[in-house]
């Protein structure tokens, strides 16, 4: 909303001088409101439906209420009316005025349907004089929530009766008379949400289309699958590969597919952590925006390889492949030199160029070759030669990345290129081919897609306009929401370059000049001819048929689980133990509940409040297959030292049946507990009928006790059976019972303990009774074989526990750990370890799976992204426990990971020495032999030098280099990230090296030409990357930058010195790199690269694929964009 203030206050024109005087316009709000209109209302790019003024001559103000409702008038279509509180709405200082949209009180129109745009001016003025005038101005979307709009503070009301004492204007009430006007432009909206303010919202019904979740940064991500879904042919393709048998976890393909029919089936936004889970990435990857056309390409790739012999065989190629060929010709001579190259995308200059016509014609611009800059064209030595690239053909679906990204030489930074480039909706692309290029078919295309970015270079936001159908409307894809978009939308908000100058609210001036954020950076085109076979509607027989049955079922599940969480609140959780799942458990005690424990156990059931506790009973008693007085159920209760264990039985008397089963939970226990019942069936008879004991009592001479076995031989424990023991009989008396129930000889010696919770397990005296040993009902007597001291021995011997205690703690204690061999080679070993055994003591269990010496073990711990961090140092009292707990490692995870290696020598041998690994490079630097030794952590690098061969004693040349005519001079130095980091002197001690495990020793011969150095020349580090200067790979180097060099005979020096081919080298581009950024290099062969000013910083790029497979990320914690597939 706008200031308060009269129309008539001075406006000035920003291009003239400030001394010169600017008359200030009267304007009657009777004579002059289409004035008054174009001043006030912004611009707007759609089209005026009408604008037209109401006045609202108020006779009698002191008479009026406390709400006021002007006549209805109509302008552009609709009714209208003012809504006037005199004396203020909800304070009593300032009247109160609004525009009310009368339609929506006409009972014959759909109020969901019904709604208008309007700008307005809500105007006072005295019935004497329409030129005084106060007023606001704003604009709204006016529909059924949003029936008026306005201003609550309109009008001081001391100005309505007295002057104004600053401007002596005033007052505005003559005669108890007031003149109340409002001057309406309703606005086309032809997107359909002009103005919305997007409550409720539903893409899916206003499109026909819904979006995709952000996860923390993907919308650079979500703007291309929306395209790409959009790309019918496309989605079609990805439906026709097999993943019957994928898990949407490690499968692109299955991923992807489900992504594409939950976008086209679901009715609200879709989740991509599917997608990207399948691409092996973490939560880092989604919080870290990435180029969206190297995301593209690697997509495409990992789909291409899924696609191999299955029906989608070559789909990506026939809809993004083109072909185009780079040439230089002679002018003079008939000779020409060309390679022909496929292309998924074409990357254009945005910078220098107004338009598309204008990048394209600058791709394919013919550079000449002449004077010094001659051409060297094998057999006819220097000639004058034309230089270019011509297209061959272009693909049906074109992809043109536009370049808003570069970096600033003298900023030293990257920046974005907002200047306005102009592309259209159709474009001819004919005039571009080669004049050898197939034409036979038409090279015209209509554009499909505009992905935008919004924002600057360090932060910014990507949203995709798309056409979906060919003669349907444009979409804005914007994570969650899918909106209309109109054409100057899609074109004229996303050119870039200036905002237009021109009169805002209130008269206020916009300020020409200024940039827009928010420009185009990536273009879909399809060419014309193909447009209907592109973009074919797919149907359910597209869909591969066990996707749909697989996703039906799940949404079937959800609509139940739904509905389920819908009647929650008539269900109650319970736990229903039977003396079966005693037995089974084989952890600590009387059973593993699911609410209690991380792990598998007893999964509760829902149970009705309101059903009857005889019914209940009647119900247990056809699924247990007895009768009702063949079990009674006991209620497990939660003891105070956190045990659970059954206390006290129910009893089944006829008022106790009629309670329901929640007043049977608020009896017994308190709100916040589960119900938790255990059958006891009955195992005693009386008279042929089931009999059961007295429940618990002061009086009571008998308890039910829990019985389990361990045995040391397995190392297991279980529950064996139950017990009711005299109270007042020894703990011995029952032993015979206990050898029976164990399955051992009568008058077997038995070890007894009583397991009173995890951390106290006490053996039991037999000379005791159960009263004097503290046994109630419930409690749980563990039980073994006694055994002699030299057999406690023998089974600590072996790494086994002998008795229960011990047991009992290692079940505490003990933790899930995988061991994954440090180069992951395969999945590796788990093992279950109690976490404070010693360093040696887990070697040896490792050892013994691996079969493999322990002292030859050395681990690693595990870092942020799963990957081998540092080597744990060993230590007598190093416990597992401190081996797991690092800073990415939660100390309390069940399950936990540690990296091994399987070294050549003993750990104890590795205290002296460090492991160094070494790579000779001759006679290029391709030509990498990569040596791994130990040696003294004392030696210095000419030692390093002798151990690998490549010096002998008192020697510093080498005669293992194998160039021809070489220095045999030898330079040692470190790379970090395959980036060079620092050259060593032949006395240098190794612990100079450095501990980073991405560092890499490198030997090579120094070149000749730096021993003629000049005195102007100077060095440069060098190093590969592809596309992105985080993912370096390769060797890489110091080079002598000669002066006054050409470009052209810097680069046979470059070439020679990388060992690369003619082929290899010929694609590679060059680029000056400061810290995080990379400035292009003019590769004209007359540049000089000395002319730079390179900083100590500074680096020279060489950017091509890597052939390695060794690419690297620079910064610690960011990794490669990478997709597993």
């Amino acid at each position: 909303m706008s200031d308060v203030g009269p129309i008539n206050e001075p406006h000035y024109d920003l291009d003239k001088p400030m001394t010169e005087a600017e008359p200030i316009p009267i304007l009657s709000i009777i004579d002059d409101y289409e004035k008054i209109a174009e001043r006030e209302f912004q611009p707007l790019e759609e089209d005026i439906i009408e604008t037209n003024v109401f006045h609202w001559n108020i006779t009698n103000f002191h008479s009026l209420s406390e709400r006021e409702q002007s006549p209805v008038f109509e302008v552009g279509g609709h009714k209208w009316n003012i809504l006037l509180f005199p004396r203020g709405n909800n304070q009593h200082d300032q009247l109160s005025a609004y525009l009310e949209f009368a339609d929506l009180k006409d009972e014959t129109k759909d109020p969901n349907k019904v709604y208008a745009c309007a700008q307005f001016i809500i105007i006072a003025s005295p019935p004497s004089d329409p030129t005084l005038t106060v007023s606001q101005t704003s604009f709204r979307r006016f529909q059924k929530d949003e029936s008026d709009w306005g201003f609550t503070r309109f009008l001081d009301l001391r100005r309505l009766f007295q002057v104004d004492p600053n401007t002596q204007l005033g007052p505005f009430v003559e005669d108890d008379q007031l003149r109340l006007s409002v001057i309406v432009r309703v606005i086309e909206d032809p997107s359909g949400v002009l103005w919305y303010n997007f409550k409720n919202y539903d893409s899916k019904k206003m499109t026909g289309y819904v979006g995709l979740k952000n996860q923390g940064a993907t919308c650079y991500m979500n703007s291309l699958f929306q395209s790409l879904y959009c790309t019918n042919y496309f989605r079609k393709a990805v439906y026709q590969i097999p993943t019957e048998n994928d898990d949407p976890n490690d499968s692109i393909s299955l991923s992807l597919q489900r992504l594409f029919y939950h976008l086209q089936f679901n009715s609200y936004p879709v989740d991509t952590q599917e997608v990207t889970r399948s691409f092996g990435w973490n939560q880092s990857e989604a919080f870290s925006q990435h180029d969206v056309q190297e995301f593209n390409r690697l997509l495409q790739d990992a789909l291409e390889i899924r696609m191999k012999n299955t029906p989608a065989d070559g789909a990506i190629k026939k809809l993004f492949e083109g072909k185009m060929k780079s040439y230089i010709k002679c002018i003079n001579v008939n000779y020409e030199s060309s390679r022909l190259e496929d292309y998924y995308d074409i990357q254009l200059n945005v910078k220098g160029c107004k338009n598309l016509e204008e990048s394209f014609k600058d791709y394919i611009a013919v550079e000449t070759l002449e004077g010094d800059n001659k051409y060297m064209a094998e057999g006819h030595g220097l000639q004058d030669a034309k230089k270019g690239v011509s297209f061959e053909n272009f693909p049906p679906v074109l992809h043109l990345q536009l370049k808003r990204f570069e970096y600033d030489l003298q900023k030293y930074t990257m920046i974005k290129i907002n200047d306005r480039h102009e592309f259209p909706l159709e474009i001819d692309l004919e005039s571009y081919l080669s004049p050898d290029a197939d034409r036979t078919q038409s090279y015209k295309y209509a554009l499909h897609g505009v992905l935008v970015h919004s924002g600057e270079v360090s932060s910014g936001h990507y949203f995709a306009f798309v056409k979906p159908t060919k003669d349907g409307k444009w979409l804005k894809f914007d994570d969650e929401r899918v909106i209309p978009a109109s054409e100057k939308e899609v074109l004229e908000g996303n050119y870039g370059g200036e905002l237009l100058g021109g009169v805002g609210m209130n008269g206020q001036p916009i300020m020409g000049g200024i940039k827009r954020i928010t420009s185009a950076y990536m273009l879909v085109y399809i060419r014309e001819s193909m447009r209907d076979e592109i973009l074919q509607p797919l149907d359910q027989h597209d869909i591969p048929e066990h996707l749909v049955k697989k996703l039906e079922m799940e949404r079937l599940q959800r609509e139940k689980e739904k509905r389920e969480k819908e009647q929650m609140h008539r269900y109650m959780r319970m736990y229903l133990v039977t003396d079966q799942d005693f037995k089974n458990n084989t952890g600590f005690d009387f059973v593993e509940l699911h609410e209690r424990s991380g792990k598998p156990s007893l999964q509760p059931q829902s149970i009705l409040k309101d059903q009857k506790y005889g019914d209940f009973l009647q119900e247990l008693a056809e699924t247990l297959g007895k009768n009702v007085n063949e079990f009674r159920l006991w209620l497990l209760m939660n003891r105070q030292n956190r045990t659970v264990r059954p206390e006290t039985p129910l009893i089944n008397s006829p008022k106790e049946m009629e309670l329901t089963m929640d007043q049977i939970r608020q009896k017994y226990l308190n709100d916040t507990q589960n119900l938790k019942l255990y059958v006891e069936t009955a195992t005693q008879y009386q008279n042929g009928k089931p009999y059961f004991p007295p429940p618990p009592s002061n009086t009571a001479q008998e308890v039910l006790v829990f019985i389990k076995l361990f045995c040391p031989d397995t190392q297991e424990i279980r529950g064996i059976g139950r017990l009711y023991v005299p109270l007042m009989g020894k703990v011995g008396s029952i032993m015979d019972q206990l050898n029976e129930m164990a399955g051992f000889e009568q008058g077997t010696p038995l070890s007894l303990f009583e397991e009173i919770k995890q951390t106290m397990i006490d053996p039991m005296s037999l000379t005791l009774t159960f009263t004097e040993a503290e046994i109630q009902d419930g409690d749980i007597i563990c039980i073994q074989k006694q055994l002699t001291k030299e057999q406690i021995e023998n089974y600590r011997a072996k790494k086994s526990y002998p008795d229960v205690p011990e047991f009992m703690d290692y079940q505490l204690h003990k933790v899930d750990v995988q061991f994954i061999p440090k180069d992951k080679s395969n999945n590796g070993v788990q093992l279950q370890i109690h976490k404070g055994t010693k360093y040696n003591d887990v070697a040896i269990k490792v050892a013994e799976k691996l079969e493999c010496d322990p002292e030859k073990i050395q681990f690693f711990t595990v870092g942020l992204h799963e990957e081998p961090k540092s080597a744990i140092r060993r230590s007598l009292s190093t416990t597992l426990e401190d081996m797991l707990h690092t800073p990415y490692t939660p100390r309390h995870h069940t399950k936990q990971r540690l990296f091994y290696e399987i070294l050549d020598i003993k750990l104890s041998e590795l205290e002296s020495k460090r492991q160094v690994k070494v790579t000779l490079c001759t006679p290029t630097l391709k030509d990498g032999e990569t040596s791994v030794i130990w040696i003294s952590k004392q030696a210095r690098i000419t030692d390093l030098l002798r151990e690998i061969g490549v010096v002998k004693d008192q020697e510093t040349n080498s005669n293992k280099f194998l160039s021809e005519n070489g220095t045999r001079r030898v330079r040692v130095f470190e790379a970090i990230n395959n980036r060079f980091n620092r050259e060593f002197l032949m006395t240098d001690a190794l612990a100079l090296l450095s501990d980073n495990p991405s560092a890499q020793l490198y030997v090579e011969e120094i070149p000749q030409e730096e021993l003629e150095m000049g005195d102007d020349d100077i060095f440069v580090r060098v190093f590969h990357y592809q596309r992105d200067t985080s993912r370096t790979h390769s060797v890489p180097f110091t080079f002598l930058v000669r002066k006054d060099e050409p470009l052209s005979e810097t680069k046979k020096r470059l070439q020679a010195r990388t060992g690369l081919g003619d082929k290899e080298w010929s694609k590679v581009k060059f680029s000056i790199v400061t810290t995080y950024s990379a400035a292009p290099i003019d590769e004209a062969d007359d540049f000089k690269l000395s002319d730079h000013q390179f900083n100590k910083e500074d680096s020279l790029g060489l950017d091509h694929i890597d052939r390695t497979g060794r690419a690297n990320r620079i910064g610690g914690l960011e990794k490669p964009l990478s997709i597993r597939g």
